[in-house]
């Protein structure tokens, strides 16, 4: 008996790629989490003073310098970053590799860049099988092969034990994650943004996956699994219905998170071989007085 898939009867809606810059609507080519109406949203809602929701910049505490203007993922726009200056941005974690437009904007680079993981969700299905490596397309199949049901549900904010052992393994091994209260605040202020997909195995469930759609894009937020699930290969099995789902929605991009090959080799592994395309970040750029 191979795998059985089971969708929520919900109709979900399908994505809104539009984007606005400078107050007109663009088709944007890929939108951070951390630059989307979803996420302004979810941080107003729990109380996060920001001040700029295009970009989104939050105000935020960061040691002696106080409270500063802060984006994460952008300015997507960086042809008026003088007048976001003046507007009080301070520090950003820079979308893209662009140093010599930061520093002529005044700004000077305290971190240097991360790289990320793009899956690109166009042409087809076979296309898709066909971009992953010859491992994890291999481990794709013995999954397809177990005796899984697959289930996708719209995730409202309540309880799941993919969070509980997330939050739990990110202590454990010391890397910072978005808290639980943020994830499920997304979830509820903007409806249908939250995907869950989950691998059951003679009727337990063993692994799960947290997906946060956001304009063309789509991001690999959170994932759980068991032993059992590492062993048949579940997580393989969950990102492959999770493309094609997203595909089916619109999206264009799927955003895997950062590539660490120092701390979290194994992961990034698993990452690269699904056919993803590493990407260069900018880095993070603090705003210099007299500059």
């Amino acid at each position: 008996m191979g795998q059985m898939f089971l969708r929520s009867h919900r109709p979900i809606n399908t994505v809104l790629s539009e984007h606005r810059v400078n107050g007109a609507m663009t088709l944007a080519p890929s939108l951070p989490l951390q630059q989307s109406p979803a996420f302004a949203a979810a941080l107003m809602a729990l109380g996060v003073p920001v001040s700029s929701t295009d970009p989104v910049i939050l105000q935020r505490r960061i040691g002696p310098l106080g409270r500063i203007g802060f984006a994460s993922r952008g300015p997507l726009v960086t042809s008026d970053l003088r007048r976001l200056r003046r507007d009080g941005l301070r520090v950003f974690n820079a979308e893209y590799d662009m140093p010599t437009v930061y520093k002529a904007a005044g700004f000077r680079q305290i971190i240097t860049p991360v790289h990320i993981a793009e899956m690109q969700l166009t042409g087809t299905p076979q296309d898709r099988f066909a971009a992953h490596h010859p491992k994890w397309r291999n481990q794709l199949r013995r999954a397809q092969n177990a005796k899984m049901r697959v289930r996708e549900t719209v995730w409202d904010g309540d309880a799941h034990p993919i969070f509980a052992a997330a939050d739990a393994m990110s202590k454990q091994r010391k890397f910072k994650t978005y808290p639980t209260t943020l994830l499920a605040a997304i979830a509820t202020t903007t409806p249908d943004s939250a995907l869950i997909f989950e691998a059951y195995a003679r009727g337990h469930l063993i692994a799960a996956i947290l997906v946060l759609r956001h304009g063309p894009t789509a991001t690999y937020q959170t994932a759980w699994t068991t032993p059992e699930g590492r062993t048949v290969h579940a997580h393989n099995l969950l990102i492959s219905h999770a493309t094609e789902r997203l595909a089916a929605l619109g999206h264009t991009t799927f955003d895997l998170g950062v590539v660490n090959t120092e701390h979290a080799a194994s992961l990034a592994r698993f990452k690269l071989r699904t056919g993803a395309r590493l990407r260069r970040l900018g880095g993070t750029w603090a705003a210099i007085p007299g500059l």
